[in-house]
């Protein structure tokens, strides 16, 4: 069963009515005292937007999706993300991941931090003794790897699309009923 889900056509948010039953989400909607409910939809909107593996802002680094989303959903990059937000995106990201979604986020994790060592290398740069503290050819063999790495990224990710895309998956092995829908 999907708490949330994104309407392709009109770009917002669903809700299933069950997910208010889970305390982390019933907590942003009881915190929204307006009829209309519109700060707890952005909200809401704001934990899919940051935890699910169809968001379309789950390509950024986790640091840069925080301020992509609090801008374009909360209207503020440097908006402070209260509590219940926090425990809404504990939450969403322990029904929806599996085993294969943790490795691959921890590898993207690797390969980001790998991108920004690259981007700091400096030839010149040189330690107390006066040696090079990068060598040119360490640096290549590291390079030649980073395909290898890019591939078994692409491998892991398509595993994990494959079980996203798998609408009769349910958690623990089970198998959807007939009149489950």
């Amino acid at each position: 069963m999907a708490l949330l889900d994104l309407d392709p056509a009109s770009g917002q948010i669903k809700l299933n009515p069950d997910i208010l039953g889970i305390p982390a989400f019933g907590d942003i909607w009881k915190a929204d005292k307006t009829k209309t409910k519109a700060k707890a939809m952005k909200e809401i909107t704001y934990v899919f937007m940051m935890c699910d593996f169809n968001s379309p802002y789950y390509a950024y680094p986790e640091y840069r999706r925080k301020k992509e989303v609090a801008r374009d959903i909360l209207g503020d990059e440097e908006s402070k993300i209260e509590t219940r937000l926090l425990e809404g995106m504990k939450k969403y990201k322990e029904f929806q991941q599996t085993p294969s979604m943790y490795l691959l986020e921890k590898t993207k994790t690797a390969i980001y931090k790998m991108a920004d060592y690259f981007e700091t290398i400096d030839f010149k740069q040189v330690d107390d003794t006066g040696r090079p503290v990068y060598n040119a050819k360490d640096v290549a063999a590291n390079l030649e790897k980073v395909g290898k790495i890019i591939e078994s990224y692409d491998k892991v990710e398509e595993k994990v699309k494959k079980e996203v895309k798998s609408e009769s998956k349910i958690r623990g092995g089970g198998s959807e009923g007939l009149y489950e829908r």
